[in-house]
């Protein structure tokens, strides 16, 4: 049905009347003014009994003295201990020693007090002198009130603040005080250093021996072990060696490989006939001239061939020069090449005998390793002895120098003094009574805000449907709330017919937190429903929120009961022609929702119904069908049995059923369901006695068809 499921969110929640609540607030705004008023002349009548408050800062710089502190920064640890030292006991013994502190008011709260507050207070018996305590005691409370030091953050500086009524005698407290401090820090130093001299000068001469005898025997072991060293870094011969051995290997390894890749290329080119080409045959003295040489014949020989037959003397003359002088060039060629061998095997016995030393050497230096570790040992721990030695030294000298001068190095300096200042602190009249004025008309509008909200709460009309997220269950409604948040496993039958009333009160003891119920009213045979479901409704809705349906086919009897119009109800509902918000009508006289059953009539169908209740469960905490038998019987049974409590009307008196068993309902058996029973003859009467909640026209009771 896709008018219902459109309809499904439509909101549910209090309306509040939002003019209502604006007229309250307004009325109630010149007595807001008036408290404001009263609290801010009253505020500024309690500050202005108070002495004014001067507050003087002086500015402080820790800088670095020692060699521990990276970079000539010192940590924040540091700082932090010049902190806790300006704000000591100590010091401020001696601060009160030099400006009297125990004779000013300020300080010592036995004196007369310098403003009317004060006096007050002392005659209300508020404030004034303590058993038991002393000036002392007084001094040291009054102080660490009135002086404070601070590290800036992220910095190196120290700011000491005093507060006073006194502006002058704040600027006088705040500079005696980093001024002791100095002082106190310039002494320590001094007594420190003269200390320190005393204390290092046997730690100096005992290392200076130390680190003599050491040093003496590291060298006596190097002469023993003969790990003599040389150059420039102090390095071992063995070493050296090593390292020369090393590197001459690798120069005999690269001749080698050069010498014969030389002589492999010139026997290839040899076996090629093209030796003459090869670069080492070309730089042979003798192989040149006797190529010209060659030359030289076979031009001849090719002159002549012009004129001479091969059998010619001088032709034969000719060529059996050319043949000697070509067997000299080829034996010439493998002189060369067979030097080029021989190089690479001398460069390849030269590499073979660098490699025996370097073997011979690594072996040396392994059986020396032993001696080498013991002699490293001696080394570092005359090393660690020197270094200790001239560490000691330095702070010696430093501290013989600033004990000789009678001064000590301060790691505080001033950076800025305090000075009068006259602008007080406190109290600030003109800022403190017109905050105290807003606070009491801001938390004076809130309460009244409040209150008017709370009066101008009122249930929904049906014109405006709140979401559900703003719904309010039972548990949030003032009145009767349920009496079990689950239901009740019995109820005992009561010796006569029920009301209205005596229903309404078992349903609550059925009702579970947080579920909405459902029930069914369906009148017996001859009887109707809708003033049974009216009047029981009723009863509910003085704590709860409830509607309640006429179902569709049922007729104008509902509408008429509760004073409503049925032009649009259910059917149109169901058939998409209306809005689950036009449908929705408020009873006469009562806070009750009504949903008429509509002109027209159907089949009831149960997505249909169920995606209704469904809706309605999300807007309400109880939702009441009423039906003619057969109605009910249908939607019973369409819905599948979805409903928790079933009433029915009749003559014979009827009793609540036990749960856990089967009820007789609509002539179905169903488990685990209650029925309530309301006899029509006793209603008339049990609803007109005096002291029930609703009286109702005795034409809105039961009704015979």
């Amino acid at each position: 049905m896709p008018s219902i499921k459109q309809r499904a969110a439509a909101p549910s929640a209090d309306h509040v009347d939002m003019g209502a609540v604006a007229r309250g607030v307004i009325h109630k705004l010149p007595l807001l003014f008036l408290a404001a008023g009263i609290v801010g002349a009253a505020t500024a009548g309690i500050l202005s009994t108070m002495a004014p408050k001067y507050l003087s800062q002086a500015q402080l710089e820790v800088r670095s003295t020692g060699a521990g502190d990276v970079g000539g920064r010192p940590d924040k640890e540091a700082v932090g201990t010049h902190v806790r030292g300006l704000v000591s006991t100590e010091l401020a013994l001696k601060m009160s020693s030099a400006l009297k502190l125990t004779q000013q008011p300020d300080f010592n709260s036995a004196l007369e007090p310098v403003d009317l507050y004060g006096r007050l207070w002392r005659m209300a018996g508020v404030s004034g002198i303590k058993v038991g305590e002393t000036d002392e005691d007084r001094l040291m409370q009054a102080y660490f009130k009135s002086v404070r030091a601070y590290q800036v953050r992220d910095t190196r500086s120290i700011v000491v603040d005093c507060t006073t009524s006194n502006a002058k005698f704040s600027a006088d407290c705040a500079n005696t005080l980093i001024e002791l401090y100095r002082s106190s820090l310039s002494g320590r130093a001094v007594t420190e250093n003269t200390d320190v001299r005393a204390k290092l000068a046997p730690q100096v001469e005992r290392l200076t021996r130390e680190a003599a005898e050491a040093e003496a025997i590291a060298t006596e072991f190097r002469g023993k072990a003969n790990l003599f060293q040389g150059g420039s870094q102090a390095t071992q011969l063995k070493d050296q060696q090593l390292a020369e051995l090393a590197a001459e290997m690798t120069r005999a390894a690269t001749a080698r490989s050069d010498a014969e890749a030389r002589a492999s290329a010139a026997r290839e080119m040899s076996q090629r006939g093209i030796a003459a080409a090869n670069p080492d045959v070309q730089k042979s003295a003798l192989i040149p001239r006797m190529e010209e040489q060659r030359v030289t014949l076979e031009r001849q020989i090719a002159e002549l061939s012009a004129t001479l037959l091969r059998g010619h003397p001088r032709m034969k003359q000719l060529a059996s020069e050319l043949a000697n002088l070509q067997s000299q060039i080829r034996a010439e060629v493998q002189k060369v090449v067979e030097s080029l061998g021989n190089d690479a095997r001398i460069a390849a016995d030269r590499e073979a005998g660098v490699r025996r030393r370097l073997d011979e050497m690594k072996r040396t230096v392994l059986s020396s390793a032993p001696d080498s570790a013991k002699l490293n040992q001696l080394e570092n721990q005359a090393k660690a002895k020197r270094a200790e030695l001239e560490r000691l030294q330095r702070q010696y000298e430093t501290a013989s120098s600033s004990a000789g001068a009678g001064v000590g190095s301060v790691e505080v300096e001033i950076v800025s003094r305090a000075y009068a200042s006259n602008e007080k602190v406190f109290p600030k009249i003109g800022t403190m009574a017109p905050l105290a004025a807003f606070a009491t008309f801001i938390l004076g509008l809130a309460a009244i805000l409040t209150r008017e909200l709370v009066r101008g709460a009122r249930p929904f009309a049906p014109s405006v449907l709140p979401s559900s997220a703003q719904l309010v269950r039972a548990n949030g409604f003032p009145g009767r709330s349920p009496a079990s948040a689950e239901p009740s496993t019995e109820f005992v039958p009561a010796p006569a017919p029920i009301t209205a009333l005596e229903a309404a009160s078992a349903i609550e003891r059925l009702m579970v937190e947080g579920r909405a119920f459902r029930i069914l009213a369906a009148p017996a045979t001859g009887y109707r429903s809708e003033s049974v479901a009216l009047a029981l409704a009723r009863e509910l809705a003085t704590a709860h929120r409830v509607v309640v349906l006429g179902w569709m086919g049922s007729g104008q009897a509902l509408a008429d009961a509760a004073g409503v119009s049925d032009a649009v109800g259910i059917a149109q509902l169901v058939a998409g022609e209306a809005s689950l918000e036009e449908a929705t009508q408020r009873a006469s006289g009562s806070a009750l929702d009504i949903i008429a059953a509509g002109k027209g009539s159907g089949a009831t169908d149960g997505d249909s119904a169920g995606m209704l209740l469904d809706t309605l469960d999300e807007m309400y905490e109880i939702v009441i069908v009423c039906a003619t038998a057969p109605l009910a019987t249908e939607l019973f049974t369409a819905v599948q049995g979805r409903f928790d409590a079933g009433v029915t009307v009749g003559d014979a008196p009827l009793h609540p059923s036990r749960n856990g068993t089967a009820s007789h309902f609509l002539g179905f058996d169903v488990p685990d369901f209650t029925v309530l029973g309301i006899a029509a003859e006793v209603m008339a009467a049990k609803r007109a006695r005096p002291g029930s909640r609703h009286v109702m026209p005795q034409d809105q009771l039961y009704r015979r068809s």
